[in-house]
């Protein structure tokens, strides 16, 4: 019997029966794909069909069991055409196999093919899966991932009778929670069960217990507000219900008494960022969603990569270096009556982990850029900080090692590499929209110059495809690694030395490189006119 396999998971929860058929919905493809694969065993045969079965190969070191199932590609024209006989001839297909009677099937549908299951589609299909399944006594299940695939949920639960489970994961930063909206039993029928997913090895899970009431406490201090004096300029008036407190601690202090307050804490050049999140963290936990907390960023030290991880560990909101006061006490009063229902995460020091990302920085060969972009993505879904992959065409006649040259990088997670005729380009922590002011700062000279075009990527499906197939390129030998090359053209700055009329100038050639021999300064004559 298979199950799906997570340490934590009650006996009588996730069990997967022979002659049964399954859906699991999932809004991050990753996380979904994860959830599928722990259903398999190596006890029994296992067929995997998707759109992209490479995306599940590529996980086998973590779930080595896949090893010894046999993937198929979906093909998305195929599924439109006979959307309502493909399952049959899908089946059929699958029943030459040796081992196919009993086996384990899991049929994966990405979001673009999801939108294809409309009501009368999913009726006819799970009266044909429920006999199929019977016939050869298959446990099927159907994965939909994508952010809009769990919209498809409510028409297979209209359908009940015909299916053995539908579950749904909802996964945000490193939040994952398994809903089973209802699940088969050995005892019956399980409903409204929730757990908490956890992917690190070994994979685990822990049910979410219910309150039994859902009357929400009732707080006197909701409009009180305890904050930094590091934030107030000097005879700031405030009204009654504010308190200026010393530090961040003494406000902290006040916030453990008062849990429905609002605390405006204050990062500056004097403030350690980590103390700071672990503070923001332990308050949020102790005090439950109720408590508003806002961060002032005072000198400009939190980046878009620091607010997305002050904003995973509990912040309700984060104001610009040149928010006045006028307008703080405005934001303090939008949030008034906000509740915080965004799910914690169990370990803040492990979401300050995730953050790191790599700290790789400038060029990779070809191997080693899709390793770290891969790392560089698992830190993006954890605390969604955003990053971004770039794909710079060269114009016809341009050697990528001469564009490579000329890119200067300071920043860590900032990595590029290339290929025959383009250069790629990932930015950590970088937004769609500052891209073109990034590669402006990280190119010496206009990129319009040495690129044709540029193509940014942001979602991990299109990122991964374009990883898959530099990788599998250079695995054929077909990339050239730049590394030397570019450690003998580093750039030296080379003082040449002119003089004219017995005046000297010194010119500081920045982009010489050090492989061409430096001139001569030859003293000029000047010629007068007759």
């Amino acid at each position: 019997m298979h199950k799906l396999n997570f340490l934590g998971i009650q006996s009588d929860h996730g069990l997967i029966f022979k002659a049964a058929t399954y859906a699991l919905f999932a809004n991050s493809e990753e996380a979904g794909i994860e959830l599928a694969l722990s259903s398999i065993n190596e006890q029994s045969k296992s067929f995997v069909i998707s759109q992209d079965p490479e995306r599940f190969s590529a996980k086998s070191d973590k779930w080595p069991q896949l090893k010894k199932a046999q993937l198929f590609a979906l093909d998305t024209s195929f599924f439109i055409e006979n959307s309502t006989q493909f399952i049959s001839q899908i089946i059929e297909e699958l029943s030459y196999y040796s081992g196919f009677r009993g086996a384990h099937l899991i049929i994966h549908f990405s979001e673009d093919l999801a939108n294809h299951f409309e009501a009368k589609l999913v009726k006819k299909l799970l009266h044909k899966t429920q006999s199929i399944a019977e016939r050869y006594n298959i446990s099927l299940i159907f994965l939909f991932t994508g952010k809009t695939a769990q919209q498809k949920a409510p028409t297979f639960l209209a359908h009940s009778k015909l299916i053995d489970g539908v579950a749904h994961l909802n996964s945000h930063l490193m939040n994952h929670n398994l809903y089973f909206d209802f699940w088969r039993s050995e005892k019956g029928v399980v409903s409204q069960i929730s757990y908490q997913l956890f992917f690190e090895q070994p994979v685990s899970a822990e049910l979410n217990v219910q309150s039994e009431a859902n009357v929400e406490p009732v707080y006197q201090n909701l409009e009180q507000v305890f904050i930094s004096k590091e934030l107030l300029p000097s005879e700031t008036k405030l009204p009654p219900h504010y308190l200026i407190c010393d530090d961040n601690q003494s406000v902290a202090e006040y916030a453990r008494e008062n849990k429905a307050a609002t605390v405006v804490l204050c990062a500056s050049h004097d403030v350690k960022k980590t103390e700071l999140a672990a503070l923001c963290y332990e308050l949020r936990d102790v005090c439950g969603p109720w408590l508003k907390i806002v961060i002032k960023n005072k000198d400009g030290v939190l980046r878009h990569h620091d607010e997305c991880v002050f904003l995973t560990l509990g912040v309700n909101l984060i104001l610009h270096t040149t928010t006045d006061i006028s307008r703080l006490m405005s934001q303090v009063q939008a949030l008034q009556g906000v509740k915080f229902v965004r799910t914690l995460p169990k370990d803040y020091k492990a979401v300050l982990a995730h953050a790191k990302g790599v700290e790789a920085k400038g060029y990779l060969t070809p191997n080693s850029f899709v390793d770290a972009v891969k790392l560089q993505r698992e830190a993006s879904l954890s605390t969604g900080i955003s990053g971004v992959l770039v794909i710079l065409d060269l114009i016809k006649g341009v050697e990528p090692i001469d564009a490579l040259r000329l890119f200067s990088v300071k920043r860590n997670g900032d990595i590029f590499t290339a290929n025959q005729s383009q250069v790629l380009l990932y930015l950590h922590a970088c937004r769609e929209n500052d891209v073109d002011n990034a590669i402006e700062r990280l190119f010496r000279l206009a990129i319009s110059e040495f690129f044709a075009a540029h193509s940014i990527y942001s979602q991990d499906l299109y990122i991964e495809q374009v990883c898959r197939e530099l990788k599998h390129a250079d695995d054929n030998k077909e990339l050239e690694d730049f590394s030397v090359q570019l450690l003998e053209s580093a750039v030296e700055q080379v003082p040449l030395a002119m003089s004219t009329s017995g005046r000297t100038a010194v010119v500081h050639d920045i982009n010489r490189f050090p492989s061409r021999k430096p001139c001569k300064a030859h003293p000029l004559k000047l010629l007068e006119n007759n």
